[in-house]
Parts: C-alpha cells; sequence; structure tokens
C-alpha cells in the first residue's frame, strides 16, 4: 500500500473500531498483536507454537520480555471478544486486519514480522485456512512477495485469502 493508503487504512481502523485498543505504529506491542493474531488464526492456541516461538527468540526480536507478550496476547484476546461473533468464532474483519497491518509501516519490520507469522504457522506441521489467509492478507497489505520463503511453501496449501478471518473462542 502507498503510505496515503496506509493512512486512510489506520484512520478507518481507529475510527470505525473501537474494540481493539490502539498501539503506536511499529510498536513492540502491534507486532506482537499480529503473532498472537497468527498464533489464534487455526482456532486454539497451540503450546508447540508457542515454544516454538521462545526457541526462536521471537519475543527479542518483538522487543518484548516473553511476559510481555503474554500481556498483549490477553489484551488481543479481551479486544476480540467485544467484536461480533458467528457460532462461537470471533471475526476479525478485513477492516480490522486492514488496520492491524497499516500499524507496521518500516519495510524491514513487516518483513520480519512475515518471517514470524510463517514460522508460526508452520510450526505444528498443520495449516489451517485461518492462517493461509493471515500470511496471504499480510503479503498483499505490505505487498511483500513470498519467494523469501518460497523453498518453504513448497507443498503446503496456501490458498489466496477470503474477506474475514475467524478463529474459535477458547
Amino acid at each position: 500500500m502507498r503510505k496515503t493508503q496506509l493512512t486512510d487504512a489506520t484512520e478507518t481502523f481507529r475510527a470505525t473500531v473501537q474494540a481493539l485498543r490502539e498501539y503506536p505504529s511499529n510498536s513492540p506491542q502491534a507486532k506482537a498483536r499480529l503473532i498472537a493474531l497468527a498464533l489464534l488464526a487455526d482456532g486454539r492456541l497451540d503450546d508447540q507454537e508457542l515454544d516454538d516461538l521462545s526457541r526462536r527468540s521471537a519475543f527479542a526480536k518483538l522487543g518484548l520480555t516473553r511476559e510481555e507478550f503474554f500481556q498483549v496476547l490477553y489484551d488481543f484476546c479481551a479486544d476480540v471478544s467485544t467484536t461480533p461473533n458467528r457460532e462461537e468464532n470471533y471475526l476479525i474483519t478485513p477492516e480490522i486486519l486492514t488496520g492491524l497491518f497499516a500499524e507496521i509501516t518500516e519495510p524491514a519490520e513487516q518483513k520480519a514480522l512475515l518471517g514470524l507469522i510463517f514460522d508460526v504457522i508452520r510450526s505444528d506441521g498443520r495449516l489451517a485456512r485461518g492462517e493461509a489467509r493471515l500470511f496471504w492478507n499480510a503479503i498483499d497489505a505490505w505487498r511483500l512477495a513470498p519467494a523469501t520463503n518460497a523453498s518453504n511453501l513448497r507443498g503446503k496449501k496456501l490458498r489466496r485469502r477470503q474477506p474475514a478471518l475467524a478463529f474459535a473462542s477458547a
């Protein structure tokens, strides 16, 4: 997205979605929230995914301690619980998702975050539809090419995104 499109998306996000707390652009919390979304995109919080994040020193890469990351995860779950849901699934609308991605404006941060998102969604050996949607939405929002992860993508079905993400309530 162009800078003006990102600014417009951020303004729309903040104006229409009061359910999620605001974080400064490129802040550790804004980045951690996207990783939290990746953790939940398959409908459950998996210990294996969390362990993998620890092994990869992902919390430090985000600029947070493990405890601070868990606070962001908790806050995200609390915020999302106030959004519309469908049959015990919470919906992350395209507007919300666009706003979340718009909070990360630095290209180097976007690439690093895409790598962490990819690591999370493949860490349990299964690729859920919501995880694939999140990955493709990140690529689209940040105008990134998945070529850097092409060898890891072989054999995995990463279908193109659909309008919204949903994940099951705990």
